[in-house]
């Protein structure tokens, strides 16, 4: 699966006009065939399509900026500036969907704290180690009683909009486990 398999017509549309089109005067690399040089930029329309329309125009400048002699810059290098001006969203974070497809991931979701393992690996990277995996413990259990007390606060209707929210991401990053976790199994079965 690709870091942006859900990247859309309308989304490359928006990069090649907002990024491509004002480089369009630029180069390919010394070297580098038409063909490999298009499925670059086939690449890097389809990954910066996660970057608001004024973090495409910053990255315009920056590209131009850089352009040594009016060519391209390293595709590597574009995607390094992208992920500083604003990085990728979280969602799309193949090492904490890995992890979660992990016998790690499967424990944490038996035990209850799988949406915090989530929340770290999308923000840290990388493995856990044991004192990591304790503390995640110990914050789903604290958002075990977090969760209690935000219905609680609903049913009364006294929850604030943060709670509101709070409660909704975190059930949005289990439907991701479970929708991660589910697609594995099916992998597995259908071998």
């Amino acid at each position: 699966m690709s870091v942006m398999s859900g990247v859309n017509a309308e989304m490359r549309a928006r990069v090649e006009m907002l990024l491509m089109q004002p480089l369009a005067g630029l180069a390919r690399r010394r070297g580098t065939t038409a063909e490999a040089h298009d499925k670059a930029l086939a690449r890097l329309r389809d990954w910066l399509s996660y970057m608001s329309d004024d973090n495409l125009r910053a990255m315009v400048d920056l590209i131009a900026r850089h352009a040594v002699k009016g060519v391209w810059p390293e595709e590597g290098l574009i995607r390094s500036w992208a992920m500083t001006l604003q990085c990728p969203p979280p969602r799309d974070s193949a090492y904490a969907q890995s992890l979660i497809r992990s016998a790690m991931g499967r424990q944490a979701m038996a035990e209850g704290w799988a949406v915090e393992l989530f929340q770290v690996a999308k923000k840290l990277g990388p493995p856990p180690g044991k004192y990591i995996i304790a503390r995640l413990r110990q914050d789903a259990d604290a958002n075990r009683h977090k969760r209690r007390v935000i219905r609680e606060n609903i049913e009364v209707g006294r929850a604030t909009l943060a709670e509101k929210d709070w409660l909704a991401a975190w059930h949005q990053d289990l439907a991701e486990i479970e929708a991660i976790q589910a697609a594995v199994t099916e992998e597995g079965t259908a071998a």
